[in-house]
């Protein structure tokens, strides 16, 4: 990896040693910049936490911070390419006496390469371990008193205010080969039930309507530990002691679908009939090469297990386009999978060599532009399911979670199914009788679906019950 990409190098700014970095500073306020997954944005919602009881407050639009936290992203090469981009603007723009911190999966992965190559920057540290950032800055934290034990020190930073992502476990156990995620994120490390139950009370009590259980591979929760927690154990626990509405599923590996799972699923109304289940591939020649522990059959005959026990289930899922070796009748057999499985929700990504990798020495390659076209072969089949499915629910009564107040558009509210996760998936636009009939983000409300497109609905509101 080659860190530096620009034309002009900023001036200059001796780093301070790691205990005294903070030692002059005045105003006591934190920028955090979040790149990457939902994963890396716990991890900086745990960050702001941290500052926070330090006595920190987030800097403002136009303020300058005395601090700024880049929490980076190293997945795939583009991601590495924006977080690099982002480090250097921040070293571009600083204040005076502002600080640079550099965190996340890129400073774990490339540590090294990044101090000798962008020695501007104050601290580097890597992935996030609570406490480790701020005792690495010379500041000590306080924990709240109305903060529940076993709960994570969270500052929520998403876009909506009534949803959360709830992290579940750390690493991964797997050894896919296209992912460099084991290298920078380590083993699988499930948190104890307990604890995840005392951050989703806390969750509850700062108003949260949603949550989103979120791991690098949720259904492996627990086994890393002889079996003595599973998922589904974690769901009964979240729907006895919680009163969340909405408890929403991602990132499961399509390996431990089991019985109990699909039956809470089934059964609990509060367990979104929804799951995120990444197949990356569907050709039994490249799930192989992939390293995938699954064969084409066993994974249909797991999802097709899942849409009978569960009716109504919306299914999202990943594929992964140009692994070495991938041919056209590779592509032919994901692309009558996905006609088969009519998944609701599909993202594409093209593949990209990543060091450290099992799959970085295969060949044969498969050039640029050819992957770029099987992405767009792929996405166009899935644009057209997902029109069609969304065409279906023309006419239906479905209860949505109203996110925003539209403002500066036709529609009056924005909103979403029990089928659509936050940020990744489709919007309800709502209109309404705005002065007859108001909706409070993150309330409840029955809709009439209207008509569709390719990734959203319209729907009329309908009077609160």
């Amino acid at each position: 990896m080659s860190p530096r990409k620009r034309n002009s190098r900023p001036e200059a700014q001796s780093p301070a040693a790691s205990d005294s970095i903070l030692s002059a500073l005045g105003d006591k306020k934190v920028r955090l910049l979040n790149l990457g997954c939902s994963k890396n944005q716990v991890d900086s919602e745990n960050i702001l936490g941290e500052f926070g009881r330090a006595g920190f407050t987030r800097a403002k639009d136009g303020e300058d911070p005395s601090v700024t936290v880049i929490n980076t992203c190293g997945f795939i090469e583009a991601a590495k390419e924006e977080s690099i981009a982002e480090i250097l603007a921040a070293l571009g723009n600083r204040a005076k006496g502002e600080k640079l911190v550099v965190a996340g999966c890129l400073a774990q992965r490339y540590m090294e390469d990044l101090k000798k190559d962008i020695p501007e920057v104050d601290l580097y540290i890597g992935t996030y371990r609570e406490g480790e950032m701020l005792e690495r800055l010379g500041l000590s934290s306080t924990l709240p008193s109305d903060c529940k034990v076993g709960a994570a020190p969270r500052s929520l930073m998403g876009e909506e205010p009534h949803h959360a992502f709830l992290k579940i476990a750390e690493g991964c156990n797997r050894i896919c080969g296209f992912c460099a995620i084991p290298g920078m994120r380590g083993k699988q490390k499930s948190r104890a039930i307990a604890d995840i139950v005392a951050e989703a009370q806390q969750l509850q009590a700062w108003g949260i309507q949603e949550i989103s259980l979120i791991a690098q591979d949720l259904t492996f929760f627990g086994r890393e530990k002889d079996g003595k927690e599973s998922l589904e154990q974690l769901l009964h626990a979240l729907i006895r002691h919680t009163d969340i509405p909405w408890i929403r599923m991602m990132y499961g590996y399509p390996a431990f679908l089991t019985d109990g799972l699909i039956d809470v699923m089934a059964t609990e109304k509060r367990i979104c009939k929804y799951m995120d289940i990444p197949i990356q591939h569907a050709s039994a020649p490249m799930l192989k090469a992939m390293r995938r522990n699954y064969s084409a059959q066993q994974l249909r005959e797991g999802l097709l297990k899942m849409r009978n026990a569960i009716p109504g289930l919306a299914l999202r899922t990943t594929a992964l386009l140009g692994y070495p070796g991938e041919t056209e009748k590779d592509v032919d057999d994901l692309m009558a999978f996905l006609e088969e499985m009519r998944f609701r929700h599909l993202g594409c990504f093209a593949y990209s060599d990543e060091e450290g990798t099992h799959a970085f020495d295969l060949q044969p390659k498969v050039p640029q532009d050819e992957i770029e076209a099987r992405v767009d072969r792929v996405m166009t089949l899935q644009r057209q399911i997902s029109l069609e499915e969304n065409e279906k629910r023309i006419g239906r009564t479905l209860e949505v979670i109203i996110d925003a107040v539209a403002e500066g558009v036709d529609h009056h509210y924005t909103g979403r199914t029990e089928g659509d996760a936050p940020e990744v998936d489709n919007t309800v636009l709502i209109f309404g009788a705005q002065g007859a009939m108001d909706a409070d983000p993150g309330t409840f409300r029955k809709v009439v679906i209207t008509d569709a497109s390719e990734y959203d609905l319209l729907a009329t509101l309908l009077p609160p019950a």
